[in-house]
């Protein structure tokens, strides 16, 4: 369903006519005043209206050399979506719009900068979009993809999609309400918010991701029994399900035998000496952290120890028991929010962020 003609020399898109105005034209054609002519090679067509009320253009019946493939309701769908979020954001849209060679499902428009928006909802290779793409740089337009099926080369095993600044592309799929989503890791975005998004600058390409430095996290206290005076007692670890600055879950990953794991952080520690003065953790027995000296690493090193009698206890053997008490229900629970040391790693992403701070 093409949205975009000509008649007599005016570009006319369909969806932007008012009911007065899509009847005016029927009029001024069928009085043979005015003569639809579409985008694509300069074929004659007509105007239709389907039975929801979209209105559109079509081919003439006599038109067999044009290679116009018929459009999905959902690739319709999107290219709607992408029409207005661009003209709400004072963008000049066009639909189905050709040049040299290269023909964009929306043609986006502002000053000097172009963006091409590529719906597919079919599969398409990548080595296929890579050609697409280098046409669009060769006519210095930015071009931006949404794949229902993903190339097989850009899938990740734990990302919907892999991220290139040199082709940003992003997963879409239809929810139970037929509304179309792009899939942005584990944030999910209506495709007219996310297009949004992108032309207000809230998209961007990071190689790096940023932990919050404030950030929610939770203490969990569980039992152990020391290996030499076989007292029992309390020891502490932390969810390490945190969030980056755009707002990701990311999960950071320990570190044994130095003084940078997030359970040894001096703040973590400060608030679990917090907890213990609370009526829920008074009771608690819990040995210092400080440094000890390890036989199993040879060296010094920031350390637990027995409440009782100061010994050591590694950090290689508390491995399986920190596991084993995040996940036992008869472990304690304190959430508190922490301003953490700045965490930076690497990991390619598209960074998105209504207050336009990115994880750089």
């Amino acid at each position: 369903m093409p949205l975009r003609a000509y008649i007599n020399n005016q570009e006319i898109i369909s969806i932007d006519q008012d009911d007065k105005q899509w009847e005016d034209l029927k009029k001024r054609l069928k009085s043979k005043e005015a003569v639809v002519i579409l985008s694509c090679y300069n074929q004659q067509g007509f105007l239709r209206t389907s039975n929801k009320g979209l209105k559109h253009f079509v081919h003439a019946k006599s038109i067999s050399h044009c290679d116009w493939k018929p459009e999905s309701p959902e690739h319709l769908r999107a290219k709607i979506e992408i029409l207005e979020a661009c003209k709400k954001n004072s963008w000049k849209a066009i639909p189905e719009f050709s040049e040299a060679n290269w023909r964009a499902d929306v043609l986006a428009i502002q000053n000097h900068k172009r963006i091409a928006f590529e719906i597919q909802w079919s599969k398409q290779t990548l080595e296929e979009t890579k050609l697409r793409q280098e046409r669009y740089k060769e006519s210095k337009v930015r071009g931006c993809w949404f794949f229902r099926t993903i190339p097989k080369e850009l899938r990740e095993y734990f990302r919907p999609i892999k991220a290139d600044k040199e082709l940003p592309a992003f997963k879409i799929f239809k929810d139970d309400n037929s509304n179309i989503i792009v899939q942005l890791k584990e944030i999910q975005i209506p495709l007219k918010t996310f297009v949004a998004c992108l032309l207000k600058s809230q998209v961007k390409y990071c190689e790096h991701i940023t932990l919050k430095p404030m950030q929610k996290v939770t203490i969990i206290f569980f039992m152990t029994t020391c290996w030499k005076c076989h007292r029992p007692q309390y020891l502490w670890t932390v969810d390490r399900n945190l969030k980056t600055v755009c707002n990701l879950d990311f999960y950071l990953m320990g570190s044994m035998w130095n003084n940078k794991d997030l359970d040894k952080n001096q703040k973590i520690y400060e608030a679990v000496k917090g907890f213990l003065k609370t009526e829920q953790g008074y009771n608690l027995k819990i040995g210092q952290l400080k440094t000890r000296y390890s036989k199993t690493a040879e060296e010094h090193y920031l350390s637990y120890g027995c409440y009782y009698c100061d010994s050591i206890f590694g950090d290689w053997f508390l491995r399986t028991e920190k596991m084993e008490g995040q996940h036992d229900p008869k472990s304690l629970r304190y959430e508190v929010e922490i301003e953490l040391e700045p965490v930076r790693e690497s990991m390619p992403h598209w960074c998105y962020s209504e207050n336009v701070q990115f994880c750089e």
